[in-house]
């Protein structure tokens, strides 16, 4: 009850005033809770989530269809810039795209930098101008065309925008269902003022003192007394005290998995992995390369490959592509069996499966090539001719 409906109450004769502790908090005129943004929450869950994920993939460069590791390799891998390394670098690129729908990845003096602001001015049938481009203190004094720049644009549609605008009406639920839970614990009495007391002259400072530092530190005390002026007698209200109950905690979670369940769908992130659900994790986590890392790498790739080699490059032979298999942790261990078989079948060379299983490779002529058992022959029948994919038949194949 606010000072002013008491007052009121005064007035008219009422000789009983009902308090809580919320009244308490609006009469000493504290400052507004802020509101709680589940949303933020959970999308910066999911963002962190998609670009941890991301950095943790290995940029791969081709050059006349064989794989090499040299100075474009490093830089995606390593070093793109003086300041960051690789994993700082593709973290705060996935985390911009993710969160402002686009990134924009420009090259001075042989470094990529990720621009923090920019202006563009977009044209159907010409490059692109992007320009005021700026990173910390530094900004570009000359313009940048579409052509020269890495551009990464997610959707047509801001999704973070979407989600804030669509996770609004969950938190003001929430809020409610914050307050009626400290409301259903919340103490609660009654005070009775005499005629008397009601009558003094200073009645109102003594009121207002009563409420602003007697009542309050007997509300906020978990064990205290509570001295009062001669006409007052405060009555506390029986079996309020704890009666916080499961139901306003249910509808708070609940609220909260369902905010959680809009962002992982916004993202393409299964729910049960944003929110830390461990059962079938290699189900989801299949899932989550598939429907969410995999298209956003392929784009990166792409924009890479059609921006740093052009269509001549790509026509030689020259792209980049993203490893995605890198993501999953692997137990040699467990994968032994699968690891025979790729081998004896001419799938991988050794060092191409230790490079898988992020194992050194050897490097030897043994290791670099292909071999396949005799127990693969044509439906022709026959034994196969010596040596296949390789040419190489081992001799471990030999003897079978």
């Amino acid at each position: 009850m606010s000072f002013k409906n008491w007052l009121k109450s005064f007035l008219t004769g009422e000789k009983t005033v009902e308090i809580s502790t919320k009244d308490i908090e609006a009469f000493i005129d504290k400052e507004e809770l802020k509101t709680l943004s589940i949303e933020e929450f959970a999308i910066h869950s999911a963002i962190n989530m998609i670009a941890g994920a991301v950095s943790k993939c290995e940029f791969r460069t081709f050059l006349r269809e064989k794989e090499v590791q040299a100075e474009e390799y490093y830089l995606w891998n390593y070093e793109p810039n003086v300041n960051q390394n690789s994993t700082q670098f593709i973290q705060e690129l996935v985390s911009r795209l993710l969160y402002a729908n686009e990134c924009l990845v420009v090259e001075a003096s042989g470094q990529l930098i990720i621009a923090e602001g920019f202006s563009k001015q977009e044209f159907a049938l010409r490059d692109t101008v992007f320009s005021n481009v700026s990173r910390g203190t530094l900004t570009f004094q000359r313009p940048f065309y579409m052509s020269e720049v890495l551009y990464f644009r997610l959707n047509n549609k801001n999704i973070k925008v979407l989600l804030s605008n669509l996770c609004q009406g969950y938190n003001a639920i929430i809020d409610k269902a914050i307050q009626k839970y400290e409301k259903s614990g919340g103490r609660k009495g009654t005070l009775e003022i005499s005629s008397l007391a009601r009558g003094d002259k200073q009645f109102a400072e003594t009121f207002e003192k009563l409420m602003n530092e007697r009542f309050r530190k007997y509300f906020e005390a978990e064990n205290a007394v509570l001295p009062l002026f001669d006409g007052y007698t405060y009555n506390e209200q029986p079996g309020e005290q704890g009666k916080k109950t499961t139901g306003e905690v249910s509808d708070i979670k609940g609220l909260t998995a369902e905010i959680y369940d809009r962002v992982a769908q916004a993202f393409r992130i299964p729910p049960a992995l944003l929110k830390g659900d461990i059962a079938d994790i290699e189900k989801i986590t299949d899932n989550f390369l598939t429907f969410c890392i995999d298209p956003l790498c392929d784009m990166i790739a792409e924009e890479i490959t059609r921006k740093r080699y052009g269509y001549n490059g790509f026509r030689a032979g020259n792209y980049a592509d993203i490893d995605t298999t890198c993501i999953k942790h692997i137990d040699i261990f467990g994968v032994a069996a699968n690891v025979d078989k790729l081998i004896a079948s001419g799938m991988y060379s050794i060092d191409e499966l230790r490079r898988k299983l992020r194992d050194t490779q050897l490097g030897t002529e043994h290791s670099k090539k292909h071999w396949i058992t005799k127990n693969y022959e044509s439906l022709e029948g026959g034994e196969t001719k010596n040596g296949n994919v390789g040419n190489q038949t081992s001799d471990a194949a030999e003897n079978n």
